[in-house]
């Protein structure tokens, strides 16, 4: 049989219900409300169906059985869906071989697989059949930073949100960001012969972006957007155009409309910061009554002194996102940016494909090819019915209030956020059908190691220009550059005696009870090229950071015997237990100077010696 049937015009009907109906049909059989005869007839289900279904008969479904059991399925879908939660999804191969690695474990054959690998065709069928649980959909990828954002960090944000929102209205809280447009339209479909190896669409493009500062409001109000040109000048002819009114706010403050800067980078800074806050935002501000809150990132341009004053003059609050949090915190990121630059694609693709002769955008065409985009963005018809700003015929408007629904600001509601976090509470880990070897592979991945190593200062050899060096070589400097003592081939003798090795001290295992503050140990670093060294440290102990962390404060040697150590005391980790090797006994001498002595060696690995 094929694997995707079409049904001839005209035949018979096999099936029109749904197996919900039909277990509603057999439960009211067996509880009395309906004879078989009645249940056939109100649920247009054919009577040996309904007699089948109800003594257990051909429970099986129709066509070919899978190979693997509902059970089964449902693990291996739940595996992917844990996957995915953890910013790690699976293709179908990796659904295949997942397939393949539960049967090979369990020992068994399925004849139909090859060498026990499950076909592409099985992988699609699988999905269909649960594609009520899972779709295939294009990722887009986030740094390893923006997955590492922790509940706890989340929490903390919001609880502190909750008591700055008590009481503001939604029109008064606004969020900002700036964000760039550029001149490449971007790939499309298109028709082409078969077999064309590099389809090409001649479109003149360049690399260039130009910066625009957005602001919107909770209550889907939008501030004219500021435009900032890279440009040692600004001439008249580069605002001319430029949006004035819908969709963006028709009030007396805003209706000079956009507004245009620009700076030698064509980046945003401290100065055209406060520019769009003092020019844009506080005239819009000033209107309302009440407290006002403003939520952007923590981007040190857009905090200066003169904004703060400005702020505590008219009861405005910054509230800064937390870091690497924006793609699922910003309203802005996540509701409006995007439908933004659609439209903003098709009004560029529209003007390239009528000025073919043009290779890039004039800045003189920049304000009104803008303004077309924002107005054709307001004019997108809203697809669904279940947010807040659904009802709103403007998409500006429309995409505003979702946005800042979305990103549980306004209502407020934090779990919208918080439930985008994967394995960070009970509440939100996925069944554990997979071992746990997976999920704790996938937190590895998502949040990395919780062990923080301090990365030791390195420092430049002075050597003389021919002479080499080797890892026994000592240093006469403790800052700055690294100077070595290294001896001239006449200044050896043969006769003389080789330097007597001193007694080294007497370790002791890294005990709880011996790990108190104030004394001193042996401790593992790791550092040189791709980290592949092992370094020894003598440390004291300043206090007991954690269960399993301490907090140490560094020791360098100052002799060749290491018997005597000099304390650096801006040297301080927090290093964990396992990286703990030895304790050391009590100092022979009173801490004098911050040196130290134990009168024995230390055998230590220090990043200019090796002993």
């Amino acid at each position: 049989m094929v694997r995707t049937y079409r049904k001839k015009p005209g035949t018979r009907n096999y099936r029109n219900y749904t197996e919900t109906q039909l277990e509603e049909a057999v439960q009211r059989i067996a509880d009395g409300q309906l004879t078989m005869r009645a249940a056939v007839r109100e649920y247009d289900i054919p009577f040996g169906t309904l007699n089948n279904k109800f003594h257990g008969k051909h429970i099986h479904n129709a066509g070919g059985q899978s190979a693997l059991s509902i059970a089964e399925e449902v693990a291996l879908i739940n595996a992917a869906i844990k996957c995915s939660d953890w910013g790690f999804p699976l293709n179908l191969l990796d659904l295949r071989m997942l397939a393949k690695a539960y049967l090979d474990r369990c020992g068994r054959i399925v004849t139909k697989f090859k060498n026990n690998i499950p076909g592409k065709d099985w992988a699609l069928s699988l999905l269909k059949r649960h594609k009520s649980e899972v779709a295939q959909r294009l990722a887009s990828n986030i740094n390893k930073c923006r997955s590492a954002v922790s509940r706890e960090t989340l929490e903390i944000y919001f609880a502190n949100l909750e008591q700055t929102l008590e009481g503001v209205n939604a029109a008064n809280i606004f969020n900002y960001d700036e964000t760039n447009v550029g001149d490449d339209p971007g790939k499309t479909r298109a028709i082409y012969r078969r077999g064309v190896k590099y389809p090409e669409k001649i479109v003149n493009h360049s690399k260039s972006n130009t910066t625009i500062m957005v602001c919107g409001s909770a209550d889907g109000t939008l501030l004219p957007p500021y435009v900032i040109y890279k440009s040692e000048h600004l001439y008249n002819t580069w605002k001319e155009g430029g949006i004035q009114g819908k969709p963006c706010c028709t009030k007396s403050c805003c209706i000079k409309g956009c507004r245009f800067n620009r700076t030698s980078h064509g980046w945003m800074d401290a100065n055209t910061f406060q520019d769009w806050f003092e020019t844009c935002f506080m005239p819009h501000a000033r209107r309302l009554e009440g407290q006002k809150i403003l939520i952007g990132d923590n981007l040190a341009s857009h905090i200066n002194d003169s904004v703060i004053r400005l702020c505590g003059e008219n009861n405005i609050s910054f509230i800064c996102l937390v870091p690497h949090s924006t793609h699922i915190c910003q309203p802005l990121d996540v509701a409006f940016f995007k439908p933004m630059k659609v439209a903003w694609r098709a009004v560029l693709t529209d003007y390239k494909l009528r000025n073919r002769t043009s290779s890039g955008i004039p800045k003189e065409l920049f304000p009104s090819l803008l303004s077309r985009a924002l107005k054709k963005m307001d004019q997108v018809i809203a697809q669904t019915n279940d947010k807040p700003g659904d009802h709103h015929e403007s998409a500006v408007k429309r995409n505003l209030i979702n946005g800042f629904y979305a990103t549980g600001i306004h209502p407020f509601n934090p779990n919208k956020v918080l439930n985008k976090i994967p394995g960070t509470s009970h509440l939100h880990d996925p069944r554990p059908i997979v071992d746990d070897a997976l999920t704790e592979l996938l937190r590895e991945n998502r949040f990395g190691q919780n062990t923080q190593r301090v990365q030791r200062k390195r420092k430049r050899i002075n050597v003389e220009p021919g002479r080499s060096v080797t890892t026994a070589d000592s240093s006469s400097s403790d800052e700055g550059e690294e100077t070595l003592d290294i001896p001239n081939d006449n200044e050896c003798s043969e006769n003389e005696d080789p330097p007597v090795e001193a007694e080294e001290v007497e370790y002791l295992q890294p005990e709880p009870e011996l790990l108190v503050p104030g004394r001193f140990v042996l401790v593992n670093f790791i550092g040189g090229k791709r980290n592949s060294v092992t370094y020894k440290y003598v440390c004291k102990i300043q206090e007991q950071f954690s269960e399993t962390e301490y907090t140490v404060v560094g020791l360098k040697s100052t002799n060749e015997g290491n018997t005597t150590f000099k304390l650096k005391p801006l040297d301080i980790s927090t290093v964990p237990l396992s990286d703990i090797c030895a304790v050391l006994p009590v100092p022979i001498n009173n801490v004098e100077n911050d040196v130290i002595s134990f009168g024995k060696k230390v055998e230590v690995l220090e990043y200019s010696k090796r002993v």
